[in-house]
């Protein structure tokens, strides 16, 4: 796909650049990323949308590495989250709430136990598998985001409203690895973060009827997979 110089580029990852362009906004993958996964990647975008998660449609192009997609008035959290910290952090434990809310009866997302094998070494399967074979059993699935942070959560500009974007890493999950999961990512940023988080979000994984022990259990199994995406 070609454009035509009116782009303009609005977000950037370790797997894409993402640009505005005619009112759409186009993820434009780099060419080693592997075109199966983008179509996964799509592929997920309806189930969610399905769910009532996220309002954004994904469009194919003619190009496998190129996707237009709904474009999402305002700014990523991260822009703002320095101005009033309890305030946006909250958004996190609202978001979580309405995620894990949604009936994954009628959808098909992958089950996390299924997907993280792949990732894992031996040795690695045998810390984590009877983790999270355990957590499995003792905690209901549901729809988890499993990569929700600051830059994956649009603000609208009244600064209340927010959507959650990139699901790519949706899977059926007890809700612990999801909160786990989050919490790895703010304890690599900063302690003032992860205070922050858990200030936030504890109560509601409490409720949820998770221990202290299982939590940080989650966090280790998090951890390991987080350390295959560096």
């Amino acid at each position: 796909m070609e454009f035509d110089g009116t782009e303009k580029t609005i977000g950037h990852g370790a797997r894409a650049e993402v640009l505005l362009y005619h009112g759409f906004a186009y993820k434009v993958y780099k060419p080693s990323y592997p075109a199966e996964w983008i179509s996964f990647e799509i592929e997920n975008q309806k189930t969610v949308n399905k769910a009532g998660l996220c309002p954004v449609k994904y469009y194919e192009t003619d190009d496998p590495h190129v996707v237009k997609m709904d474009y999402v008035e305002g700014e990523t959290l991260e822009k703002f989250i320095s101005e009033d910290p309890p305030k946006y952090f909250a958004m996190f434990s609202q978001a979580f709430r309405q995620i894990h809310a949604a009936d994954p009866s009628s959808v098909k997302i992958p089950p996390f136990l299924l997907t993280i094998e792949t990732m894992l070494t031996a040795e690695e399967k045998a810390k984590v598998l009877p983790t999270v074979e355990r957590l499995s059993q003792k905690y209901k699935s549901v729809i988890c985001h499993l990569d929700l942070h600051f830059l994956n959560i649009m603000l609208a500009p009244n600064k209340t409203d927010f959507t959650v974007i990139d699901w790519i890493t949706a899977r059926l999950a007890p809700p612990v690895f999801d909160y786990a999961r989050t919490w790895v990512i703010f304890n690599e940023a900063s302690k003032e973060a992860v205070d922050f988080y858990m200030q936030t979000i504890w109560k509601d994984v409490q409720a949820l009827g998770i221990s202290e022990d299982d939590f940080y259990e989650a966090v280790e199994v998090s951890k390991i997979i987080r350390s295959h995406e560096k």
